[in-house]
């Protein structure tokens, strides 16, 4: 294990996390139809830039609510870790939406920035980085307890009760 720093916040890199870009990496050669090794070789590495953008969204947002990351566990994919979950419902939501809005965010950026791009490598790369954030926002709003969209989704239901 490896221990980096990303904003401050300590993020331990697992071995595991080596590969959490290798089915993108699959995906894309699979699909491509020309520059193959090229674009599932940047389908592979642009994978952890959508985990990154997403876990930096985390960050700004846990600190904007006064109840900041204390560090971060890289496996398969980031996981935040909080040493003081006593905080209110909406210092939960704020946390939790920040990985969503950063991972939207980047969709939508690339998505742009291809869209003004002549056909080539470079649109169809940044074309999966829309496609790879996308699928980082759609994945962290289901209403599962382990991602964003459980954490809105149970803290949402405590402010209405």
């Amino acid at each position: 294990m490896t221990t980096i720093f990303l904003l401050g916040v300590p993020v331990t890199l697992r071995p595991i996390a080596l590969l959490c870009g290798v089915p993108s990496t699959l995906i894309t050669a699979l699909v491509a139809r020309d520059n193959r090794v090229l674009l599932a070789a940047g389908a592979g590495a642009l994978w952890y830039v959508a985990d990154t953008t997403h876990t930096i969204g985390h960050i700004i947002s846990s600190r904007a609510v006064d109840a900041p990351i204390d560090a971060v566990d890289f496996g398969i994919y980031p996981k935040t870790v909080y040493y003081n979950n006593d905080v209110s419902p909406q210092q939960h939501i704020g946390r939790a939406s920040g990985g969503l809005i950063a991972s939207l965010l980047t969709a939508l950026v690339f998505a742009l920035v291809a869209w003004l791009l002549p056909q080539g490598v470079a649109r169809k790369l940044l074309t999966i980085a829309a496609i790879q954030n996308a699928i980082v926002l759609v994945g962290g709003m289901l209403p599962i307890s382990m991602v964003d969209g459980g954490v809105i989704f149970a803290n949402v239901r405590k402010l209405n009760a």
